[in-house]
């Protein structure tokens, strides 16, 4: 994998050659020797934050990687971190270390964003305003983490230091 070629196209930061005809947030700060495969990993990023997203020195951000950030939502990939076509659900933080390896098929969720209690569940999903909120605890996995093919790492989990 090589560096990831941002052109400014009308304003609109772009991927040279990609595939999906998306954008890069703002808010994506995206180092200059990092590779992301497709500005398509973003189309679920909502964050408000001055920077939502931080992709590190020659980490990789591979295809079919998804960025479900919300508005309040940051995640980090440490220097030479690698996560590929993983579902990152965010909105508080995730935080992956340096050198860690994130594996497809891959979820890691630092929140539930439906309440637990069935009864206020079923009253969400009708619409109707619950009185239970999901709260996000951040996700860490450390340095030299590695997280294998469909593992499903929940809210408020470390993992290695």
């Amino acid at each position: 994998m090589s560096r990831t070629q941002l052109l400014n196209v009308n304003g609109a930061r772009v991927i040279q050659d990609d595939w999906y005809p998306g954008t890069i947030p703002n808010g994506a700060a995206i180092d200059e020797t990092a590779y992301v495969g497709s500005s398509q990993s973003f189309v679920r990023y909502r964050s408000e934050l001055q920077v939502g997203a931080q992709i590190a020195r020659g980490a990789s951000l591979c295809d079919a990687t998804s960025l479900d950030i919300g508005p309040r939502g940051v995640v980090r990939l440490g220097e030479f971190a690698l996560v590929t076509a993983a579902r990152i659900i965010c909105d508080a933080e995730v935080e992956i270390g340096d050198h860690a390896l994130i594996s497809w098929d891959v979820i890691i969720m630092d929140c539930y964003r439906v309440p637990i209690d069935p009864d206020e569940r079923r009253r969400t999903t009708l619409g109707e305003q619950s009185a239970q909120t999901a709260s996000a605890q951040p996700v860490r996995l450390g340095r030299n983490s590695w997280v294998g093919f469909g593992a499903c790492v929940l809210s408020g989990v470390t993992i290695g230091s």
